[in-house]
């Protein structure tokens, strides 16, 4: 079997071979023009970069200093603008084609975010930041893949980003595969959520594969369809839609110890059951697994439609009716402003108030040099892909830590007490003339104790005239609206259960047995499940849980990460099996077991197991199973290679 070569990236990224920019409307001044809306940082790394000029990061370091956010240093702004506005035009330009050096990059990263970029950050930035497939950056090294044996097949279940991210880079390293998904086309979460104002509370421009890095989101937080269309164009650029069986069920998979093969079964869209055999299974069915329904009396003698955020009928009109939206997590915190100009009444129970961050800027649409600036300008997004990386994910984590000295109610550090006084501080700014609300908003527990939550003008939605927060515990739910424990019945037309999504158990809905015939459920129990590294399981040979337990980056952004992070240790565990010529791969116990007491250990000293956090990141004993105790660069290190010593090899 020949390997499958890379296929030309569905989104083009500018690239220094791109200079000069010609034609109509593209001399230097109409190119400065078009900087103009562009941010002054960003096109300073470009200019960095494409001019090996390391004198610019200190010539033009203002425009990086956060004490000059309000005025952006305008006369340095101005400057980088001018000289990168010829050096993209000037045909006697020629950039430097030797790799640059990791020192000049990491002195770059530093100066970029002003603070201390050390170098265990440089080979994640350099992949995850899409600057590894580009001319001019520093070169990683290339880990060694094997040729996949002959007929070695790869069954893939699930469609979402995960299964996406699995089978275009299965297909890369020449595998046979299949994907299995239920719906009828790839997607996902994005598929399935169509709910009012559902899209990402991570930035845009990080929530992408660093292989398929796009300029074109329209906003800074964009909405779930634009989400959609990337990874169909992604499946369809790459060709999955070819080796996917859509509508189709996975009922089980059976290991079979005589042909070390997985035997699983699975339900088409006629209802027909199959069997069919793959060498391994890498399940990618995401951390939500379905709407939960709250055990609510009365629920079901509602008399207009209820409908579950997951579950949304976008044929119920919701205009002049009374909505009682029960539930104030990040499903809520979208439809709620999204649909509070078109319903008469909107009533919003609470049980628990939700940390929420607040807005950057009014307008978060990219704007029209920004976007040009990503489309034209080499090395333009990767850096701004950087920098929403910096901030959004692993500078969040000091965070979490829970400083055991640490006395201060309502926080567990002085970063976490910094945070919360800047979330408190920016509530009572919005709420500044509702002290009634602001009253019942504020959370008890630490700021990343639950998930935190961008503001889509959640605080704004509660100030209007005909919105209710309605914190009184629901007693029962009564045909015509919601009866709360104080006695008070509020009417209602239509019902929003914005109540969340199954997490637990993992792999819901598969029967998944391994050697000797053990199910998967015996050993995880109902909720309870524990993996080496968050993806294999002891007694479960070639079988791989992209987003198992304790795998999620719960401190920041990172699904993406992630994904790419388990896919690569994936195809690192097969290319190990291949060059021992052996047929199955499964983590020793005792390495596994050795594992999770590192992962309990560490995870005693964040926030999600403080006493006064509950949250679907526990299970029904209290025991985080979701959240990943470390860093994303910590987690994504340790998944670059396999130790042979700890697996067994047959």
């Amino acid at each position: 079997m020949t390997a499958s070569p890379r296929r030309t990236p569905v989104y083009r990224r500018p690239t220094p071979d791109d200079l000069p920019l010609a034609g109509a409307g593209l001399d230097s001044a109409a190119v400065r023009a078009r900087l103009a809306d562009a941010d002054a940082r960003t096109l300073l790394m470009s200019l960095t970069m494409l001019t090996r000029d390391a004198g610019h990061l200190e010539r033009f370091a203002a425009v990086c200093d956060p004490a000059n956010a309000e005025t952006g240093a305008e006369a340095e702004a101005d400057e980088i603008r001018d000289l990168l506005s010829v050096v993209l035009t000037d045909p006697a330009f020629v950039p430097d084609p030797a790799p640059m050096t990791v020192g000049l990059f990491q002195q770059m990263a530093t100066a970029y975010v002003r603070e201390p970029v050390d170098a265990e950050f440089v080979p994640l930035l350099l992949e995850q930041c899409g600057f590894d497939r580009l001319p001019g950056a520093p070169e990683l090294p290339t880990p060694e893949k094997p040729q996949p044996p002959d007929g070695f097949h790869v069954a893939v279940i699930g469609a979402g980003l995960s299964g996406i991210c699995a089978g275009i880079k299965l297909a890369e390293a020449g595998y046979s595969y299949r994907i299995y998904d239920r719906n009828k086309d790839v997607g996902g979460t994005w598929l399935t959520n169509v709910y009012p104002g559902v899209g990402v509370d991570t930035p845009s421009h990080f929530y992408s594969y660093s292989f398929e890095i796009t300029s074109d989101w329209p906003e800074f937080y964009s909405k779930g369809a634009y989400v959609l269309d990337y990874l169909r164009r992604c499946a369809d650029g790459h060709g999955l839609r070819d080796h996917t069986s859509f509508e189709t069920e996975v009922l089980s998979c059976a290991y079979d110890e005589a042909s070390t093969r997985w035997r699983i079964t699975t339900r088409g869209p006629d209802g027909r059951e199959a069997t069919e055999w793959a060498d391994a299974v890498v399940t990618a069915m995401g951390f939500f697994q379905g709407s939960v329904r709250p055990d609510i009396p009365g629920l079901a003698d509602f008399a207009g439609p209820a409908l579950h955020t997951a579950d949304w009928d976008p044929d119920v009109d919701l205009s002049g009716k009374r909505v009682a939206m029960i539930g104030t997590g990040a499903s809520a915190m979208q439809a709620g402003p999204a649909i509070v100009d078109e319903v008469a009444e909107l009533a919003v129970f609470q049980r628990t108030p939700s940390w929420v961050m607040p807005r950057r800027k009014e307008d978060l649409t990219v704007p029209d040099g920004a976007l040009w600036a990503m489309r034209h300008v080499p090395y333009y997004g990767e850096w701004f892909r950087f920098f929403t990386y910096w901030f959004a994910s692993d500078g969040n984590f000091v965070r979490v830590v829970i400083d055991p000295d640490w006395t201060t109610p309502g926080s567990v550090s002085e970063p976490s007490e910094k945070m919360r006084q800047w979330l408190l501080d920016y509530a009572q700014e919005e709420l500044a003339d509702r002290p009634d609300l602001l009253a019942r908003v504020i959370p008890a527990y630490p700021p990343f104790g639950k998930r935190i939550l961008r503001d889509s003008n959640w605080y704004r939605m509660l100030r209007r005239d005909h919105v209710d927060l309605v914190t009184s515990p629901i007693e029962r739910v009564v045909p015509g609206g919601v009866v709360t424990a104080d006695g008070k019945e509020t009417a209602a037309d239509v019902l929003i259960l914005a109540t969340g999504y199954k997490v637990l158990p993992m792999l819901d809905g598969i029967e998944i047995t391994g050697r000797s015939g053990v199910a998967l459920t015996d050993v995880w129990g109902v909720d309870d499940p524990r993996a080496h590294l968050g993806l294999t399981v002891p007694g479960f040979p070639n079988l791989f849980v992209l987003g198992g337990p304790n795998s999620a980056p719960n401190h920041g952004a990172g699904v993406n990460i992630t994904a790419e992070t388990q896919v690569h240790y994936v195809l690192q565990c097969l290319a190990l099996l291949h060059t021992h010529g052996a047929r199955a791969i499964e983590p020793r116990q005792d390495v596994h077991d050795a594992y999770n007491d590192q992962v309990e250990k560490a995870l005693e000293q964040r926030v999600w197991s403080h006493p006064s956090v509950r949250s679907y990141y526990q299970n029904s004993k209290g025991r985080v199973v979701v959240s990943n105790p470390w860093r994303l660069v910590d987690y994504w290190t340790m998944l670059r290679s396999p130790d042979p010593a700890d697996h067994i090899l047959g």
